[in-house]
């Protein structure tokens, strides 16, 4: 029994300190509301696992995507495939996440939103900076409120200052629990029928090129193991938030007919 203990933590002692060939690096960024986000702690697990150092940065997304398609950054997590994205960067498959947009609204609320149509008279609050489903992002009819991190939108429909909330399922649900509200806040009976699957892609023009094969096993093996589930469901962890408890709630209104 003690042999076989050996052996397994040697395993995995190999496989999380193996550096690369000829060590450099890796590029990356993230959005400029969320440094130390849940995209940072993807970055770094797969940086550890690669045995190689990272640099991360901030920029908005589309500055992400313009700077990895032109070799200024190597690695990107969190990004959809497209023709477009798929001619121009190197995807690392399969995808590792698989998420879903949901709003969320008190119980005693639940029956208020049945269509899309209904959400023209609801306040919703969203995340800064963030898109949802095309539909519901370019309509400028649907009042909404931007407000910091996941925690403060709860906070604002269990006071009934908002009528609805919408993030991901994966994100919200663990999150609703560690604050004792999932009874008091749930699902609303519409729901955007779409699902979200990220990915982990490099610059066709990184060092990176080298090691996909590598990469590719790296993801397949934390979907088996389920890490990346596990560290999204730390990271919303009341005490790995990043947040102060006691600051100032701040939003923004994002009026309507604009």
């Amino acid at each position: 029994m003690k042999k076989l203990l050996i052996v397994i933590s040697f395993a995995f002692l190999s496989l999380s300190a193996s550096a690369l060939e000829e060590p450099f690096i890796l590029r990356a960024a993230v959005a400029e509301a969320f440094p130390n986000g849940l995209h940072t702690k993807y970055l770094r697990y797969i940086a550890n696992q690669l045995g190689a150092e990272i640099s991360i940065s901030t920029m908005p997304f589309a500055r992400r995507v313009k700077e990895i398609k032109n070799g200024h950054l190597d690695i990107i997590v969190g990004i959809q495939k497209t023709e477009n994205r798929e001619n121009e960067l190197t995807f690392i498959g399969p995808h590792y996440e698989s998420l879903s947009y949901r709003f969320y609204t008190l119980a005693e609320n639940v029956t208020g939103t049945t269509n899309y149509h209904d959400l023209y008279s609801k306040l919703i609050g969203v995340n800064k900076n963030s898109k949802y489903f095309p539909a519901f992002d370019i309509d400028h009819k649907i009042k909404k409120i931007e407000v910091v991190n996941l925690r403060q939108n709860i906070k604002l429909v269990s006071k009934g200052r908002i009528d609805l909330l919408i993030h991901y399922a994966e994100s919200t649900l663990p999150l609703l629990k560690s604050m004792n509200l999932d009874k008091k806040i749930v699902q609303a009976q519409f729901q955007p029928n779409h699902t979200n699957l990220h990915y982990v892609a490099i610059s066709n023009k990184s060092p990176l090129m080298k090691y996909k094969k590598k990469l590719r096993k790296i993801i397949k093996q934390a979907i088996k193991n389920k890490d990346f589930s596990t560290i999204r469901q730390r990271h919303y962890q009341p005490s790995n938030e990043n947040f102060q408890k006691n600051q100032l709630i701040t939003y923004t209104t994002m009026t309507t007919n604009q």
